[in-house]
């Protein structure tokens, strides 16, 4: 019975585990029935929460990369990327102005269109738009899209597409004064069916309120044309490029940073790149330790042409990811910091690029319009080349052949005379012109252009050069009388031949005969001395026999030798005189020839006259001579030949000067006087007056390619002073012509704050003014100057050693950066522009802002700007005291980049303008959105 109850008890437990197993798994069941609906309503929510957040970072990301394109003035394309205006690069504005989705377009405003009627553009009215929108498939959407990456993520969603639309505010509670505009923003997702998706009560749509205004020069405190470096030790501008800037770093911080330093209350526009200070070790900056300090700090935003912001030689990074001490730019311990940020255009201003010389390039003729203006007067009235000269300089020489350029000062003109061409004839008329000349030639009888006189030995012939001819002339060089002087010498040599033979001759005979009484006598000799015994007195007259024989000898041997050495030097001259009769037997038929040719200046490179490129001031003349060793006289002994030159000019008519008077006479006249040096000449460089000095005031600054005459035209016909010109016209490379509106680029000089012009103290006397000077080469800031204002257009500026605090109220263009000494940074300088919220409080108390009758502002009766009925006075006040009011000193400043807007066209004598605005700020009022 145990064992049935054991085996039962067994089995009972058994059964028990499998019943309770049962029941838990209807329970669980039971459970998961009931909590299901609560898991899969979770997961929705978790799934929808992940799909909002999705939307709304693409949201708000189409609608910062749509602002985006808005500053940079975009044209969108279909997919909502930047693309060309047009086919030409640059876009014309045809071009750009009839593309769909142009931002500028949509930014213009009345004033515009009439500068587009001005310039010729069709329809001119219907240019602007008011809204631009475009439907983007999501599907479709562009991989190189740079919000790609979020956007692919809404797909797997219901949203269809994106639509985007930019549109005018015209809300009459938003008032318009200038030139800004005011946008409004839209950007939605759609569903299949086209409809902005609704969330709840909420719909997936952001809009932005913005208003866009123009980026003027004048809205810098400061433009740097090159790169920034905050990392120099010294101002030493070794190893920088052209442009660049450096304020220098400090080595410690903790020394440095409880002085002032540099402030820039107001934006400040770098070209290139800005070069932070090194960082030290990550453990001296999170434990606030001491490191180096560039003592400068941007309170308002910094704008970078196209460089990004580097550190050590590379492109910053922030050290600790996000880390709390390494959030923001103001946080960069190593100087004060970009409190507002930095933005990058993307591109480089040209502009300050070749006001740097940084770019270089071909330039415009900027005194083109004053040459057009002079060139008309000197056709209607001779007293504006009352001291006009013909000057003259050597181009080149290759043997006989010389080219010369001559021109006529003060804008003085060649003149075609309208007349048969004057044949050359004797100037003094005592000998005919066939007694001087052999032959002459002139390659046309009509149209003279230079009158002239040869003169060559007794040969003294004038005559006229035809306009784009040549005359030659063929002197007569008579030889015959050297002819019959050598047959002369000829006979006359062969005569002294004869004769020096016959001596000689004689002279042999006389040495034999005294060589035999030399034997004879010393045969003598011999005889006596045989003698024996020897009679001494024999012997001694014997003796001095031979000696007389000897001497005879020796006297008639030197006779004979001279006779020798005669015949030889009358051979000599007897064969070098046959040949000086053979060579002038041979020269009768050659004959030298003066070639005298004028024609216009032809552009090396451009070989078509036709094109008549060439400026009425100059024309060139060849010289050349043929068989020039033959210009000899009647004895063959080479001449000099000069050459006396009249130029016509718009005083002449018919080949006569109407000038009244002869103190003009020989103005207009110049010589040439080539010397005989060899087989060729010397001959002077420039053209002479008529005392063989060489003349002064060749036009060097004049282009003698250049028809004035088409120029000008082309002028009046299609432009005037400050006309339009197309928006893809550039005129960068005239950059330092178009800002030079305060003087001529080449007269700059240095400009000096002082006490005299630049100093304010509170209560005292104030001697601050603002100042406009573009262009100056280094602008100084001495000591006692301490508030500074105006628009500035410097290659340098210098702040010198100071001991109190310095003021800056305006705009400095610095073509080649800047030196401060360390002492101003100890002592303070604040520097905005004359749109910082404080400038025209301050330009009010120093006196640079005043009312009608250098009234102080601060005195005057104002009244309300709303006043129904504002008096002219108080109009006139209320815009003389505000600093809007300097605007109008420098309109250049008012240019929304130094790439000018206005300049010169090459080969054109007229200032045009684009009238284009191509910079802004984009500040946005407000954003809403439905998540």
């Amino acid at each position: 019975m145990k064992s049935v109850r054991r085996a039962r008890s067994v089995f009972n437990n058994r059964g028990s585990a499998f019943v309770q197993a049962l029941v838990a798994v209807g329970v669980v069941g039971v459970m998961i029935y009931f909590l299901s609906p609560t898991v899969v309503k979770h997961r929705t929510q978790v799934t929808k929460t992940a799909s909002i957040i999705t939307a709304r970072l693409a949201l708000h990301s189409m609608v910062d990369y749509t602002l985006f394109g808005i500053r940079q003035r975009w044209c969108f394309s279909e997919s909502w990327m930047q693309e060309s205006c047009g086919k030409s690069v640059p876009a014309t504005a045809v071009e750009l102005l009839n593309h769909p989705r142009s931002v500028e377009r949509l930014l213009m405003k009345k004033e515009t269109v009439a500068f587009l009627r001005v310039i010729g553009i069709a329809n001119p009215d219907k240019v602007p738009v008011s809204k631009i929108r475009q439907r983007i498939n999501i599907e479709s959407f562009s991989a190189l899209h740079p919000v790609y990456r979020i956007i692919a993520d809404l797909k797997g969603y219901t949203v269809a597409a994106i639509d985007v639309e930019i549109s005018r505010d015209l809300r009459a509670s938003i008032p318009e004064y200038g030139r800004e505009v005011y946008l409004r923003v839209d950007v939605s997702l759609l569903d299949r069916g086209g409809k902005v998706i609704e969330v709840g009560s909420s719909t997936l749509k952001t809009t932005s309120y913005v208003g866009v205004y123009p980026r003027e020069v004048g809205s810098f405190a400061v433009m740097v044309a090159g790169d920034l470096y905050l990392d120099k030790t010294s101002s030493a501008t070794s190893g920088l490029k052209k442009g660049d800037a450096i304020i220098k770093q400090t080595g410690s911080r903790l020394a440095n940073i409880k002085y002032p330093g540099l402030v820039f209350e107001s934006p400040v526009f770098v070209n290139g790149s800005v070069h932070l200070p090194i960082a030290p070790d990550s453990g001296i900056d999170l434990e606030g330790g001491d490191t180096v300090y560039t003592p400068v700090t941007f309170k308002d935003k910094v704008v970078l042409g196209d460089g990004p912001v580097m550190r050590s030689g590379q492109e910053f990074k922030p050290r600790y990811a996000g880390q709390q001490n390494d959030q923001f730019w103001a946080q960069i311990r190593q100087f004060g910091g970009f409190q507002k940020g930095v933005e990058v255009d993307g591109a480089r201003d040209l502009g300050l690029d070749y006001l740097s010389g940084f770019a270089t390039g071909e330039t415009v003729n900027a005194n083109l319009m004053a040459q057009c203006l002079r060139h008309e007067k000197i056709k209607y009235e001779l007293a504006n080349t009352n001291n006009s000269q013909l000057t003259g300089q050597l181009l080149q020489q290759k043997g006989s052949k010389y080219n010369y350029r001559l021109a006529l000062t003060d804008g003085n003109l060649f003149t075609v005379q309208n007349k048969a061409v004057e044949k050359p004839n004797s100037v003094d008329n005592w000998w005919g012109v066939r007694d001087l000349l052999k032959d002459f030639s002139l390659s046309q009888d009509q149209l003279a252009a230079t009158r002239y006189k040869v003169k060559f030995g007794n040969m003294y012939i004038q005559g006229e050069i035809p306009a784009e001819g040549s005359v030659t002339l063929e002197p007569k060089i008579d030889l015959r009388p050297l002819e019959k002087s050598l047959e002369r010498q000829v006979s006359q040599a062969e005569s002294d031949v004869s004769s020096s033979q016959s001596r000689l001759n004689q002279a042999a005979r006389s040495v034999e005969r005294a060589a035999r009484d030399v034997e004879d006598a010393e045969n003598d000799v011999e005889r006596e001395e045989r003698r024996s015994p020897v009679d001494k007195d024999r012997l001694a007259r014997a003796r001095s026999n031979l000696s007389g024989a000897r001497n005879d000898l020796a006297q008639a041997r030197q006779y004979k030798d001279r006779m020798e050495a005669e015949l030889d030097a009358n051979e000599k001259k007897l064969s070098a005189t046959r040949t000086q009769l053979s060579k002038v037997r041979a020269s009768m038929d050659v004959q030298p020839k003066i070639h005298l040719t004028m024609k216009k200046p032809i552009k090396p490179g451009d070989d078509d006259p036709k094109k008549n490129n060439s400026n009425a001031s100059f024309q060139d003349l060849d010289i050349s001579f043929d068989n020039a060793s033959m210009l000899v006289n009647t004895m063959g002994e080479r001449l000099p030949v000069s050459i006396e030159l009249e130029a016509y000019d718009v005083g002449y008519y018919s080949g006569r000067n109407l000038r009244i008077g002869n103190g003009w006479a020989s103005n207009n006249k110049g010589w040439l006087v080539f010397e005989p040096d060899g087989a060729d000449f010397n001959v002077a460089k420039r053209l002479q007056d008529s005392s063989g000095k060489a003349k002064d005031g060749y036009p060097e600054d004049i282009d003698p390619y250049i028809n004035l005459d088409r120029a000008c035209e082309a002028m009046g016909e299609s432009s005037s002073a400050f006309g339009g010109s197309d928006w893809s016209q550039s005129f960068a490379s005239s950059a330092r012509q178009s800002w030079s509106f305060t003087n001529k680029a080449e007269e700059a000089k240095d400009f000096i704050f002082d006490k005299n012009n630049a100093h304010w103290e509170t209560g005292g006397v104030s001697t601050a003014a603002f100042h406009v000077v573009s262009l100056a080469k280094t602008c100084y800031i001495k000591s006692d100057a301490n508030f500074v204002s105006g628009f500035m257009n410097c290659e340098k500026l210098v702040i010198e050693s100071r001991d109190k605090p310095l003021r800056i109220v305006g705009s400095f263009i610095l073509a080649q950066g800047m030196s401060i000494d360390d002492s101003a940074y100890r002592s303070g300088i604040r520097w905005s522009t004359i749109y910082h919220s404080m400038a025209t409080y301050e330009l009010r108390k120093a006196g640079v802002l005043k009312g009608n009758n250098s009234a102080d502002c601060s005195v005057i009766n104002r009244y309300p700007v709303w006043h129904p009925y504002p008096s002219i006075t108080d109009v006139s006040n209320l815009y003389r005291c505000n600093a809007i009011s300097l605007r109008a000193k420098a309109d250049p400043f008012r240019w929304t980049a130094v790439d000018p807007d206005c300049g010169f066209i090459k080969n054109s004598n007229s200032t045009v303008c684009k009238n284009r605005l191509v910079r802004f700020y984009v500040l946005e009022i407000s954003r809403e959105s439905g998540i």
